[in-house]
């Protein structure tokens, strides 16, 4: 669509048409390179071997090694019913009655305080 030439005294109009057509040789020239752009990265990825046989060895990362303690036998101090330890943990405590635990389940109950000692 054609437009019209704006007058001589219009400045407004003849900076925006100016702009304008700025912007429009400046869009063409990206464009442009763009797809010189898009040529050269197509030729460079034709060019790579992509390696699928020989597996590249990850990284390892070393843990520090984990001791279980050993279980415990304690007693507590409060009868305790339905209580649970852990996921899927459920234990009845009686007081007075020893009990062999793994060392998870005494150390909660030692940090609640209600270990007997």
């Amino acid at each position: 669509m054609a437009t019209a030439r704006k007058p001589a005294g219009d400045l407004t109009g003849r900076t925006a048409e100016k702009l304008a057509r700025e912007r429009d040789s400046e869009a063409k020239e990206r464009a442009k390179s763009m797809a010189t752009a898009t040529i050269v990265a197509e030729s460079e990825k034709s060019n790579v071997v992509v390696d699928l046989v020989e597996k590249p060895k990850p990284e390892v990362e070393e843990q520090p090694v984990v001791v279980e303690e050993s279980d415990r036998v304690i007693r507590v101090n409060a009868d305790l019913k339905d209580v649970v330890i852990g996921q899927g943990n459920y234990f009845d405590f009686e007081v007075g009655v020893q009990y062999r635990v793994p060392a998870f389940v005494a150390n909660h109950l030692e940090e609640k305080g209600l270990i007997w000692h």
